[in-house]
């Protein structure tokens, strides 16, 4: 998608697109802003656009639970710049070694930044998940035993991801439109869809057709196919195991 720019939709929402290429990457100066100051907004990313928003920004995480219509505590993942985020917010990649493959660091480094979701169990820094309890109207806070990871290689998603100080806690958008195909996007919906609903930004880089990420399970040690996607899952099991999941909303936090 070409030229544009940036723009307030409706009252709120900065409407912000970009060359998928990330050539225009300065335009995300404001959106960094946005999401310092707590917003939820949408982003694309090299499998689905994505809500995100602050790691540690409690109100923002309800209000990405809000927008995506999700029950408490559904499973979350992060969008890290690279494996210094991953080795700080988890407890990396398991040692252990499956016969026939390499060590799944090794693996994983062939595989990032891609389309991958790799389930960890969760470091010390990572925070807690914190949410309006509608039965006493206060914050009820949970610790993520795990989360899922993801290192895009989206440029746009990319060049945000190193404005920012940490990682983007995020979700996938859901199909807006049940005639159209499930894995095609297009922004113009989301924007009608969330602009009066607390979004604060969206980058948009046109219509995207892209499957969801595949999703390996490492938090037990072996790898677990949850979810086969757009990426390679050979490398890590075999190609007659079968998923754990097939609905992308059980999973939309991957």
């Amino acid at each position: 998608k070409g030229g544009g720019g940036a723009a307030l939709a409706g009252d709120t929402t900065l409407h912000v697109t970009l060359e998928a290429d990330g050539s225009d990457e300065w335009r995300l100066d404001d959106v960094a802003e946005a999401i310092r100051a707590g917003g939820v907004g949408i982003i694309p990313t090299d499998s689905r656009y994505a809500f995100v928003v602050d790691l540690e920004s409690r109100d923002g995480v309800q209000t990405l639970y809000d927008l995506k219509g999700a029950k408490d505590y559904k499973p979350m993942s992060i969008l890290c710049a690279g494996f210094s985020d991953i080795d700080r917010y988890t407890q990396g990649f398991p040692d252990n070694v499956v016969a026939g493959r390499q060590q799944p660091f090794k693996l994983a480094r062939k595989c990032l930044p891609g389309p991958y979701t790799f389930i960890l169990n969760a470091g010390k820094d990572m925070p807690k998940v914190c949410l309006l309890d509608p039965r006493s109207k206060s914050k009820n806070c949970k610790a993520r035993k795990t989360v899922g990871v993801r290192v895009p290689s989206h440029p746009v998603t990319a060049a945000l991801l190193r404005r920012l100080e940490r990682p983007l806690l995020c979700g996938s958008v859901p199909n807006l439109d049940e005639s159209h195909d499930d894995d095609i996007q297009d922004p113009v919906s989301m924007l009608d869809e969330y602009e009066r609903r607390g979004l604060a930004f969206l980058v948009d880089c046109g219509v995207m057709r892209n499957p969801a990420s595949t999703v390996i399970d490492l938090s037990k040690g072996t790898p677990k196919l949850v979810r086969r996607g757009a990426g390679d899952a050979s490398m890590w099991v075999d190609d007659d195991d079968d998923p754990t999941l097939s609905s992308d909303d059980e999973a939309w936090g991957f």
